[in-house]
């Protein structure tokens, strides 16, 4: 399984810096659904660490292109100040859990914002948090990353994952164990195969 150190993800943009925090533990396919999709014998098990493997990267493949936090994983976005509303710079294909909004006060001090002032939406995409109407917004130091939000996205089992998401993941372990390198002789080498584009294309969320 890889790990958040491995991942290594962090998104800057104009908005906000997007950090991993706790990589998921839960994939969408198992070793064993992959070996059926690559036709091979469940009693041959010398590739079976190479295959799960290939079902993180393919994972993070689909994540990349798609925009989404497949399966559960927890997020921290660090922003200057308090918006309007946070935008989380991900969708979500099953839950959205806040788990706090920390900030700098006037004074430096680290404070967390009490969680009656907002709530979270991840019916849209990206999901945001929003501030209730009586919420009370206070005043931050004059710092980068002054505000932190701590939220979990994605799936908590394979079942929630939709059908298209899942076969674009078995098609693209497949292309990654059949052609091991990038260029093969004779043939036209992409990120990943068009036909898992197509199937991915409905769930693609603009960032």
């Amino acid at each position: 399984m890889i790990t958040s150190s491995d991942l290594g993800i962090s998104i800057t943009t104009g908005y906000g810096k997007l950090r991993l925090s706790v990589a998921p533990t839960l994939t969408p396919v198992t070793v064993a659904e992959a070996k059926t999709h690559l036709r091979i014998d469940s009693t041959f098990t010398d590739d079976d660490t190479y295959i799960g493997t290939l079902i993180d990267v393919a994972t993070l493949a689909a994540e990349n292109y798609t925009n989404l936090a497949i399966m559960e994983q927890t997020f921290i976005l660090d922003i200057d100040s308090f918006p309007d509303y946070f935008n989380l710079l991900k969708g979500q294909l099953g839950t959205l859990t806040v788990n706090s909004i920390t900030y700098k006060d006037e004074n430096n001090a680290s404070q967390t914002l009490a969680a009656s002032n907002y709530v979270g939406d991840g019916s849209i995409k990206p999901a945001r948090i929003y501030f209730t109407p009586d919420a009370t917004i206070p005043s931050t130091f004059d710092i980068p990353n002054a505000v932190s939000v701590n939220f979990t996205l994605g799936c908590t089992s394979a079942s929630q994952v939709p059908a298209p998401i899942r076969q674009a993941i078995l098609l693209t372990i497949g292309a990654f164990y059949e052609i091991r390198q990038d260029v093969v002789t004779g043939t036209i080498a992409t990120t990943i195969p068009k036909t898992v584009e197509y199937l991915l294309n409905p769930y693609r969320v603009q960032g």
